[in-house]
């Protein structure tokens, strides 16, 4: 799929999308993902120009650009997510597992690249809306449990975590492709 284009003039059409909303779609889509290569532009022998779109794109255009609910930044990790797992069974790799450790406050500050505030906001709405027994004391030092650290990757800070995702996601295409040019 990742490696397959269609025409843009074909998606619009079945999309029903008129090609300034594609143009528009395509910009949000650099935006949103910068890593990704999926719009590719060639000139036929006649020199005119043809945009070609990878399908992946064009899937996500139907999971996460055209839907309204839930939450965009939701879509894209289910999106991702499912890209992840239909490239580690092609690829016969077993799921990657993220270890996550107790760390204090100071080491989430260092793990997630945020001020001490942002995290202290982050760990007292955990708390607050998740569980607050994923925080506790110990030698005088405040730490949140592996758990704790996982449900704020996920569920807080989930911009990192859909990039990482998202880069996973490109490790994975490179492999593929690898394998598909050595065959």
């Amino acid at each position: 799929m990742e490696f397959k284009l269609q025409e843009k003039w074909r998606v619009e059409q079945e999309l029903s999308l008129s090609p300034s909303q594609m143009d528009k779609a395509i910009k949000r889509m650099i935006k949103r993902h910068p890593f990704e290569n999926w719009v590719q532009v060639k000139y036929s022998l006649n020199g005119e120009k043809i945009t070609y779109l990878r399908l992946e794109f064009v899937e996500w255009l139907k999971e996460v650009y055209l839907k309204r609910k839930p939450y965009y930044l939701d879509l894209e990790i289910n999106f991702f997510q499912k890209q992840i797992n239909r490239l580690e069974k092609e690829l016969n790799i077993s799921p990657r597992e993220i270890k996550y450790k107790d760390m204090t406050i100071r080491e989430l500050c260092s793990f997630f690249s945020k001020g001490q505030k942002t995290i202290w906001s982050s760990v007292s709405r955990m708390c607050k809306y998740y569980d607050a027994s994923l925080k506790y004391i110990k030698n005088k030092k405040t730490y949140i449990s592996s758990s704790g650290v996982k449900w704020l990757n996920e569920n807080y800070f989930r911009n990192e975590y859909m990039t990482d995702l998202e880069l996973y996601k490109i490790e994975l295409q490179k492999k593929k492709r690898e394998i598909y040019t050595n065959d």
